[in-house]
């Protein structure tokens, strides 16, 4: 691509929230869109390779292509256009083949029951236009082998992604998505907010395209592969806290328990999750950062210091490098052990500067009147995936109504 073609692409306003292919990196550039920033929800899990727990990813991805689906077919109605008979997913991708047409593909169901549970279960679904660009949709799943989860060699993971303004145009559908996988998932952790999908077969030119956003809008939006060896092999540590953050109860009382997590109920969510387990949300809405004035760098949103200071101890401050890159990069990346080290401190203020956050907290908008929708749509999500329609209510979570 062309400077022109690069300043037309960022011009127009049906390429919103995307980036061309390695924009930053000019020996790989490509028409095609190599970067789009999202909403993601990440749910590490185990037990991956076992039927039951590959017919529970099953029912997450049905759900998910359902929701999808209908919000697609909304916009095109409202767009003066005939719903198309299918929705916005378009490619598949699985181990050691090429990408197919998603209509042309064996489909997650068939390799959940195919794949040996001795084989690691790979499979990725996207909105691309093209089958080595990214999209605002994507679906993965990643499930490593019976005998590595044997020797607790990492954990399995699934994520998905929607567009920005699924948020406001389906208010409470994406918390309660997320709620459901870590419902129907043996959840070791998870977490949700803003996050920026790369291509399945093109990361490394398109990471300088995703560090840029987060230096762009703020702390608040994820960098790294979800699904990266780091990032699955953590063990008692968590990478990051975010929009929303799901913990086992093992996790729970590693920070200290849940009583000692002093969150006021009317800025965080805390909905019960398992056997001691939380799933905290921290605010109304993901931020990516707070505008510090002009030429300045955005600051971290309070909600997120406050959070990342009450689970300090199980957050990790040193993990392997979260970005790789091409031999020729020579953007900013996090592709340093000093670099991604700083990164996952980018909350960590001193305790002066957190005080002040309790104060700026209180200007936000609460979760309160939030959270009577998102109750509704879990329910609807229970009912579908055949979960138990209710957990114990502490009085704080999606289903307890009112804090008190």
């Amino acid at each position: 691509m062309t400077e022109d073609e690069i300043k037309r692409w960022i011009a127009d306003p049906r390429r919103a929230d995307t980036l061309p292919f390695g924009v930053y990196e000019p020996a790989y550039r490509k028409g095609i869109t190599g970067a789009a920033l999202v909403v993601r929800g990440v749910v590490y899990f185990r037990d991956g390779h076992t039927p039951a727990v590959r017919t529970a990813i099953v029912k997450c991805f049905e759900q998910y292509r359902a929701t999808i689906d209908e919000y697609f077919h909304a916009l095109q109605v409202a767009a003066g256009e005939k719903p198309s008979k299918d929705g916005p997913l378009r490619w598949f991708y699985t181990e050691g083949e090429q990408p197919m047409l998603l209509d042309k593909a064996p489909g997650l169901d068939a390799l959940a029951k195919t794949v040996p549970a001795d084989e690691a279960l790979v499979a990725q679904v996207t909105s691309a236009a093209h089958k080595l660009a990214t999209g605002l949709y994507e679906f993965a799943v990643f499930t490593i082998a019976d005998w590595q989860a044997k020797l607790n060699r990492g954990m399995d993971v699934l994520d998905f992604t929607v567009p920005r303004a699924f948020l406001e145009q389906r208010p409470g559908v994406f918390q309660a998505l997320f709620a459901a996988f870590c419902e129907a998932l043996p959840t070791v952790h998870g977490h949700a907010g803003f996050a920026v999908n790369v291509p399945p077969m093109g990361r490394d030119p398109n990471e300088a395209s995703e560090y840029f956003y987060a230096r762009r809008y703020g702390p608040g939006i994820d960098v790294g592969d979800p699904m990266g060896v780091s990032t699955v092999d953590l063990i008692g540590k968590i990478k990051t806290v975010d929009w929303i953050v799901a913990l086992d109860g093992e996790l729970v009382r590693a920070a200290g328990g849940s009583p000692s997590l002093t969150l006021p109920p009317d800025w965080y969510v805390r909905q019960p999750l398992g056997d001691g387990g939380l799933i905290i949300q921290a605010g109304v809405a993901p931020q990516s950062g707070i505008s510090a004035g002009p030429g300045k760098p955005p600051l971290p949103p309070p909600a997120y210091v406050l959070l990342n200071a009450a689970l300090r101890p199980i957050v990790a401050d040193k993990m392997d490098i979260l970005q790789s890159g091409t031999l020729d990069s020579t953007a900013p990346l996090l592709n340093t052990t000093v670099a991604t080290e700083a990164w996952l401190r980018r909350f960590d203020l001193p305790p002066v500067q957190v005080t002040e956050q309790w104060r700026e907290l209180h200007k936000t908008p609460t979760v309160t009147d939030s959270k009577v929708v998102v109750a509704r749509n879990l329910h609807r999500l229970r009912k579908a995936m055949g979960l138990p329609d209710a957990t114990t209510p502490n009085g704080m979570g999606y289903d307890g109504g009112s804090p008190g």
